[in-house]
């Protein structure tokens, strides 16, 4: 027989967290789970939402990935990438089954989020024998006059999916506990690149006069959309998002 609310103390079985989450910056939550029911399912299930976003550490963030890329992370033939900056969120609402009545538990649901990284890109060679940078896009062969370049690349990923994972909740006395959560979303899309060449000072290899003219607009735009694409179709292997979460909780 399931007890009444009164017999169960159903007050005693909410909770809320408050902790960080990798990828989702502050994160926040509000369970139930009570123990002490009679019942075998209500006693070992319990229900969570969440919601986590990078907002309150934007800027903390954003001086952790420039003190990471301070003088540009290098990234090949004289390419660096800086100046990065990361903005996500996600919520989910999971179903919780503790096996042991004890600190863990497995669990599934569904999270949806999204997530934006922007960086800025350029190169220089120093000692290189002539004024120009060079470099291949899509494979049709670029430079620039001074030998240096400055662009842009964003990474936007939009997803929602089921989520699965483990966890635990410690009691660490007065009614606080401490939780940790591991697990993955099976996202539905994965992330998207895009880049920003500019076209100013850019001159490309004619192969058919063997010589090199300025850049056209919609050649440099069919280049970067098939370097994008490339770049893209390799992105589409990545359809799993992880999740990592710890924090404190309060037990009412």
């Amino acid at each position: 027989m399931t007890p009444a609310v009164a017999e169960t103390g159903f007050p005693n079985g909410l909770s809320v967290g408050l902790g960080a989450s990798v990828l989702g910056g502050i994160n926040v939550s509000a369970g139930f789970y009570n123990p002490d029911y009679e019942s075998y399912w209500l006693r070992h299930m319990g229900m969570r939402i969440d919601f986590a976003t990078t907002d309150p550490l934007k800027s903390a963030i954003d001086s952790a990935i420039d003190s990471y890329m301070r003088d540009g992370r290098d990234v090949g033939d004289g390419v660096k990438i800086d100046n990065g900056s990361l903005d996500a969120w996600h919520t989910s609402i999971l179903v919780d089954y503790y096996p042991f009545v004890g600190a863990w538990r497995v669990s599934a649901g569904y999270a949806w989020g999204g997530a934006t990284l922007d960086a800025s890109i350029f190169g220089e060679i120093a000692t290189a024998p002539s004024s120009r940078f060079y470099f291949y896009l899509a494979g049709d062969h670029y430079y620039y006059n001074g030998n240096s370049f400055g662009g842009a690349a964003t990474i936007d990923w939009n997803w929602h999916g089921p989520y699965f994972g483990t966890g635990f909740d410690f009691d660490i006395g007065c009614r606080f506990g401490l939780f940790l959560d591991l697990g993955v979303v099976l996202t539905n899309r994965p992330a998207v690149l895009s880049l920003d060449v500019p076209q100013e000072q850019l001159y490309v290899y004619n192969k058919l006069t063997a010589t090199w003219l300025p850049v056209s607009i919609p050649q440099l735009g069919a280049d970067v959309a098939r370097a994008t694409r490339e770049a893209n179709d390799k992105l589409s292997d990545l359809r799993v998002c992880p999740r990592v979460k710890l924090g404190f909780s309060y037990r009412f």
